[in-house]
């Protein structure tokens, strides 16, 4: 497992993964035909080529894809190729089976499917699921890599880490009821407010990053009284970072201060919010990230970003760990085997024990150039639902800095922030100088 500071993984390279073991392999003419896996751990898996989708014998081989370094080996990720033949005018059917962790859940199954590691994912919302046969099935214009998946899966361990432009809609699409980015996604959102480009061209004055947590993407944040909304009436530029959580704290938090440091111009600044885990990788990338060797772009010389962000606000912020928040993915990790621990590292980060990394953050803080400011809500049990006032407040601050204390629920602390008043209160710390 990488490690770093005593917790959890840095953004450096991911442990070494034995080689893909082929698990099928058959050649196909013009007059179609199909390769299926009739035994074993991976029985079910099939493809089946028409006539006319190939001009001459072509072989296809299947991939049990254990290298990617995304998805736990529990929920069987496949690589079919070639991947790059075009099968637009005839597709392809592809059945894959999925996880008995997913059984329970099947009818909520999607196909996702990308070409290789570097290309971003699809959802296939013309998925069939075959639940007695633990199978799912969709047909497919191009060959690649194909995992059954859920959306709430998607935000935990394969969303890509990027900001979103503001400037440029995203694709998403809505999977039972949870909202993904996709690159197919028939369903264009605006995210954010101002442009990227603008972004790394201000100053504090103008712009303002938002940090999302556990199993939350960017698009979380957009109803008309969350934070968006309310911090576009002080900021030109409002810009979210999406980030697959399942990673873990130091993770996510040198992705970010590698992406900082290679994007930002003369001048640049901003202020964070972050919610939940969110507000953590903040405190990371601030306080390890620029020595941290795990950071994959690490340099002599690298600067803590201290001059850079003048305000960090933390919305309901697990400081001493939240263990509420680890309970629906605590089977997940029951399963993994312990060289794949680093793909759940967020659950080690919030589980609550002293060596947990929130704790060796707290133990190690050295009050720094950026304002800290704590909201946490409490519902009337000494929590908000998620995180308890006690873990909120396990990092004192000291004026100008603050804590402050609403009578709201976790996600409402961003979700409701205008009728609960938070969203003022946020504008007046950002504005303090």
């Amino acid at each position: 497992m990488l490690s770093s500071c005593g917790g959890g993984g840095g953004g450096g390279p991911v442990p070494t993964q034995p080689s893909d073991p082929i698990i099928g392999e058959v050649l196909i003419g013009p007059m179609g035909g199909s390769l299926i896996i009739a035994t074993g751990e991976d029985e079910g898996l099939a493809l089946t080529v028409p006539a006319g989708a190939v001009a001459v014998q072509t072989r296809f081989r299947v991939f049990r894809d254990i290298s990617n370094g995304v998805v736990p080996s529990l929920f069987p990720l496949y690589r079919i190729e070639p991947e790059s033949l075009d099968f637009s005018s005839t597709p392809v059917t592809v059945t894959v089976p999925f996880s008995a962790e997913l059984q329970s859940g099947a009818s909520a199954l999607t196909m996702f499917t990308r070409v290789d590691e570097e290309s971003q994912w699809q959802a296939k919302v013309n998925t069939t699921v075959n639940a007695m046969a633990g199978t799912i099935t969709a047909q497919v214009t191009q060959l690649g890599e194909f995992l059954a998946w859920q959306g709430s899966l998607h935000r935990l361990f394969t969303q890509e880490l990027r900001f979103c432009d503001p400037a440029v809609p995203e694709a998403t699409e809505f999977l039972n009821g949870t909202q993904v980015a996709v690159e197919n996604g028939s369903v264009l959102q605006t995210v954010g407010q101002g442009s990227l480009a603008s972004f790394w061209n201000s100053s504090t004055s103008a712009n303002v990053l938002i940090l999302h947590g556990v199993f939350g993407s960017p698009l979380d944040f957009l109803g008309a009284e969350d934070l968006v909304a309310n911090l576009g009436l002080i900021r030109s530029n409002v810009v979210l970072l999406s980030y697959p959580s399942a990673r873990g704290i130091a993770y996510a938090a040198n992705e970010l201060y590698d992406l900082i440091a290679q994007n930002k111009k003369p001048g640049f600044g901003c202020s964070i919010v972050g919610h939940s885990i969110g507000a953590l990788v903040a405190r990371y990338m601030l306080e390890q990230s620029a020595h941290d060797p795990a950071r994959r772009g690490i340099q002599n010389g690298n600067t803590a970003l201290e001059g850079v962000v003048d305000n960090l606000v933390m919305l309901g912020v697990p400081n001493a760990g939240a263990q509420a928040s680890t309970l629906p993915f605590a089977a997940i990790a029951a399963n993994l085997p312990e060289s794949e621990r680093w793909l759940l590292q967020v659950g080690e980060d919030l589980g609550e024990q002293p060596g947990s990394l929130p704790f060796v953050m707290n133990a190690s803080y050295i009050n720094n150039a950026t304002r800290y400011h704590i909201i946490y809500g409490d519902i009337g049990n000494g929590s908000d639902g998620v995180v308890m006032t006690a873990s909120a407040l396990a990092l004192p601050v000291a004026p100008p800095e603050s804590a402050t204390l609403f009578t709201v629920a976790h996600d409402d602390l961003h979700q409701r922030a205008t009728s609960f008043g938070i969203a003022v209160w946020i504008g007046t710390l950002l504005q303090a100088q």
